[in-house]
């Protein structure tokens, strides 16, 4: 049995290296993204949405990086109370309301980005990864023979 687990082929070994290399990735960039900027993960992810959504409601910063809508609105509500967004009423649908970076956010994210950059490249060298954009494609492409698999497992 424990040679099964530690075979090249086990699943399960995959899924857990996969989501070890996530945990430790995630963990790098939260904290070069709070000494840069001093929001947490998620409240950055939330930024980055706004900013590159430029005018938006909270649904589409959920669709954009697959964060739950509750989650979005705290995030939203600690953004706007520190002055890096700011929101008004959607006059074509009054239950939401539109979401703008203000210029304060933007110059955030702009200050940022060198240094999550640098961090990229960094992590790039040190793997042998080399063409991050490459990489990024077979994830993808892995990613929704996944969701393919899934969707096959609950009608199946």
């Amino acid at each position: 049995m424990v040679k099964e687990l530690k075979g090249t082929n086990s699943g399960e070994m995959i899924v857990a290296a996969i989501y070890s290399l996530s945990q430790k990735i995630m963990m790098l960039y939260s904290r070069v993204v709070f000494r840069e900027t001093g929001l947490n993960w998620q409240d950055w992810r939330i930024l980055r949405a706004v900013v590159a959504l430029q005018s938006c409601r909270a649904q589409d910063i959920c669709d954009e990086i697959g964060i739950q809508k509750t989650h979005v609105s705290t995030g939203l509500a600690r953004l706007e109370e520190r002055g890096h967004i700011s929101r008004k009423r959607n006059k074509g649908d009054g239950r939401s309301r539109i979401v703008m970076s203000t210029e304060l956010g933007q110059e955030l994210v702009a200050c940022a980005r060198p240094k999550l950059q640098e961090l990229e490249a960094r992590i790039s060298n040190q793997t042998g990864v080399g063409d991050t954009g490459a990489l990024l494609s077979s994830l993808e492409t892995y990613q929704k023979e996944l969701g393919r698999l899934l969707r096959d497992a609950e009608t199946g």
